[in-house]
């Protein structure tokens, strides 16, 4: 079988899922060619430019704006209309692309793709098997169209929303969870990475995911999450921010913090610290969340901006995995938390819950009996 799974830049975690299915589905059935193409950049480097930077100008400089367009794009009225004529008018262009890998089966991990790929095969111009993959904890309506076989979840609890608001019919919901890497699912020993790592197994530990925050409020944060206690030991990742690496090392030294601060860039191993970690403090991500849940780690969430990331906080909340801090109380209430071992325990129990380990299984199973030809009719005799 021939999988493509087509991804877009829009923020990290669309990618990040793409390559955990393509991880699971490569090491689990080697029969089977997968292939991750950026569906974005297939259709042209200006189309891909424009919807990529105008989505993070949005987000960044006008997230009530953003938050708006959300809101509105996901009822049936002429700007949803408008948004997704604008998006299944590429699809002609997104077919060159598709047609080089000869696909069985297609996995959409992002929603301008789906009204694409619909009317591909509305017109004829594709015949094979559609999987939407909605990579956050809330639907949203532009995910929708006609011509998708199947819609993968990340919780049960956002099947009605499609039955009863997208009017999706029910066979074609699957709530198998958004899939991450294995490692995600199997922790190693805390001992053994503490010692690896120069951290002490024995301290309350906080990961603070830093790269998605402004610059001057996560260091003013951090600088007061610092204060909390003399033995609380921090993991700052600040990911590929080289200028917040920098603005992070001089502010940990003028605090004379270095040894209880583990300063982090760029990683690729960042289960390990979710692993070792009492309490991640970060911003709600789809795939952020995810794959928190996945290690069993309780959440701060942090600035979450109007769209999907409430979505995803709202979920969290009423489901009791996270908690929701702001900028001037964020201390103290991770003070509390902490000092609150009963709370996080059962803060952790709900993330085991929630968690999803055969997710990106589960799709390849999915796509398997999707693809497979129905049985010929039998001929009344």
């Amino acid at each position: 079988m021939n999988i493509l799974i087509i991804s877009a830049s829009t923020g990290g975690g669309h990618k990040r899922a793409a390559a955990a299915l393509e991880d699971t589905f490569r090491r689990t059935d080697p029969d089977v060619r997968v292939t991750v193409i950026d569906g974005l950049k297939a259709i042209g480097k200006t189309y891909d430019k424009t919807v990529v930077q105008g989505y993070y100008f949005l987000v960044k400089k006008a997230p009530k704006f953003y938050g708006s367009l959300y809101k509105i794009t996901d009822k049936e009225n002429l700007m949803y209309k408008a948004v997704m004529k604008s998006n299944s008018s590429m699809s002609k262009k997104l077919l060159a692309e598709i047609n080089k890998h000869n696909p069985d089966v297609i996995i959409i991990c992002h929603a301008f793709i789906t009204a694409m790929v619909s009317k591909l095969k509305k017109k004829g111009k594709l015949n094979v098997t559609a999987i939407a993959l909605i990579t956050d904890y809330d639907a949203h309506r532009t995910y929708i169209a006609p011509n998708i076989d199947a819609y993968v979840l990340a919780e049960p609890q956002m099947v009605q929303k499609l039955i009863d608001e997208y009017h999706v019919d029910e066979d074609k919901i699957y709530p198998l969870g958004i899939p991450t890497f294995e490692k995600f699912n199997v922790p190693g020993a805390k001992e053994d990475i503490c010692r690896r790592e120069g951290l002490d197994p024995g301290k309350s530990t906080v990961l603070l995911m830093a790269g998605s925050f402004g610059v001057s409020d996560v260091l003013d944060f951090y600088e007061d999450v610092a204060g909390i206690d003399e033995n609380l030991q921090l993991i700052v990742i600040t990911g590929n921010n080289k200028k917040l690496y920098n603005k992070f090392k001089k502010r940990i030294a003028s605090l004379g913090a270095e040894a209880r601060t583990k300063l982090l860039f760029f990683v690729d191993n960042v289960e390990d610290y979710m692993h070792i970690s009492d309490l991640i403090i970060t911003k709600p991500g789809g795939l952020t969340i995810t794959e928190s849940l996945a290690c069993h780690l309780p959440m701060a969430i942090y600035n979450a901006f109007p769209g999907q990331e409430q979505y995803n906080v709202n979920f969290l909340l009423k489901q009791k995995a996270a908690v929701s801090i702001d900028r001037k109380q964020g201390a103290k209430q991770v003070s509390e938390l902490l000092q609150s071992p009963e709370k996080l325990e059962s803060m952790r129990e709900n993330c085991i819950r929630l968690s999803h380990p055969s997710a990106a299984q589960d799709m390849l199973k999915l796509a398997m009996e999707l693809s497979e030809p129905a049985p010929p009719e039998e001929m009344e005799v």
